[in-house]
């Protein structure tokens, strides 16, 4: 008789155990299926936050190795300044999508009526800005723009100031505020016209941010202004001390930072003893951080599931072939080699993978999506494909066909008289 007319009429004959391997094929290869097309879904999020989160660094003026000197507010430091071309050079570098700068500004604010403006501590603390998305302070997520829009630099006068500042005040965007720098000294007074508000994300008292240069100041006062504005309110003042002391600069793609900043400093212009870089990306390494564990457990849960599995597999085709001994015999006895009887058990377990297979794959399509939501991702985000299918059914097959060999050397390594014999 032929070896697969034998497959077929042994897994009829014996349909509880072939019920018991094609349930456990099909609950084992959705599963996997599954986790696969979590997997690939945990990927495309990663490459999506790579995109989306991006990262910065910041180009700062090195004070320990300039000198100092003294002047009308006290003593300052004659490290150079970073300047416009200097911004613009490192701007063209590569992979860098954006960037900013802080002249540091310490202004007074007017109302339309010339009344002094209401804070709860005393003091403002401005960046004079190009384009104010990409100062550090949002790029950390500190301060979250909630209204208007961000300076720009074809903003002339564009202004920022913070939620708490407009409730007190009752300003609201497209208010004018006149900002002086020094009134005392009859610095010019520039007018600003309110572009945006942002909301205090960051708590000022958590150490990660007490120690930045305006850790005195009260985030309610931080305001944001464009780069015209602030030139404007210097204008005349004289004060050697009056510079562009940092620059962001912003990565589109977070992975790559380091490789930007090595392209950087072989800018030959510019003397990099005399400025610091320093990587802000903690959004982005907090955010990976949890896919790159997500996607360990994900990856370890299909190797414990496809582990274990083989191993139940092994198992019971074990049972099945050591209660087929008397079969077995008879067969080699008549002639039949051991390897036609080999072939006969695998086909008999390919003969449930191939129907098992294609109702795993119909079946994953649904239990994908539901599984996905336990990781943290959209149902519709996860899906299983074609090629999952294929990858899992050539692997699974070779697979089933190393679990029949293991579980047929038992009894495959004696002879037809010795398994024979051994029958009761």
């Amino acid at each position: 008789m032929n070896l697969g007319i034998r497959a077929i009429l042994y897994s009829a004959r014996k349909w509880k155990k072939t019920l018991l391997v094609f349930f456990l094929l099909l609950a084992i290869t959705t599963l996997v299926l599954s986790g696969l097309a979590i997997a690939d879904a945990q990927e495309e999020q990663a490459e999506e936050v790579r995109g989306t989160t991006g990262a910065s660094f910041t180009v700062e003026r090195n004070l320990s190795t300039g000198g100092w000197s003294n002047g009308s507010g006290g003593s300052y430091s004659t490290q150079e300044f970073i300047s416009e071309d200097m911004i613009k050079e490192i701007a063209s570098v590569d992979g860098i999508a954006g960037y900013d700068a802080s002249l540091i500004v310490h202004e007074d604010f007017f109302n339309e009526d010339g009344e002094a403006l209401k804070t709860e501590r005393y003091g403002f603390y401005s960046y004079g800005s190009y384009n104010s998305e990409y100062n550090a302070m949002f790029l950390s997520g500190r301060f979250e723009l909630v209204e208007g829009s961000h300076i720009t630099e074809d903003m002339e006068n564009g202004l920022i100031i913070s939620r708490d500042l407009a409730d007190w005040n009752g300003l609201e965007i497209g208010d004018t505020l006149t900002g002086i720098y020094y009134p005392e000294s009859n610095t010019p007074a520039v007018n600003m016209e309110i572009v945006g508000i942002f909301d205090i994300v960051a708590d000022k008292d958590d150490a990660v941010n007490l120690y930045d240069n305006a850790s005195y100041f009260d985030y309610s006062n931080y305001t944001f202004c464009s780069m015209e504005a602030a030139e404007g309110l210097l204008e005349g003042w004289g004060d050697e001390n009056e510079g562009i002391s940092e620059a962001y600069f912003y990565v589109s793609d977070a992975a790559q930072l380091d490789s930007v900043i090595e392209e950087v400093q072989k800018i030959s212009s510019v003397n990099w003893n005399n400025f610091n870089i320093t990587t802000n990306d903690e959004v982005y390494q907090n955010i990976s951080s949890a896919l790159s564990d997500t996607g360990t457990l994900i990856t370890t849960l299909i190797v414990v599931i496809t582990a274990v599995s083989m191993v139940l597999i092994i198992l019971i085709l074990s049972m099945s072939i050591r209660s087929r001994k008397r079969e077995t015999g008879i067969l080699l006895a008549v002639g039949i080699a051991k390897p036609a009887v080999i072939l006969q058990y695998v086909l008999e377990t390919l003969l449930i993978a191939v129907v098992a297979f294609p109702l795993a794959y119909l079946s994953s399509k649904q239990v994908a999506g539901t599984l996905g939501t336990l990781f943290g991702k959209v149902a519709e985000n996860v899906i299983v494909t074609p090629e999952h299918f294929m990858l899992v059914a050539i692997v699974g097959g070779v697979l089933l066909v190393a679990a029949v060999l293991v579980s047929s050397i038992s009894t495959m390594r004696l002879k037809p008289k010795q398994i024979l014999s051994q029958m009761e």
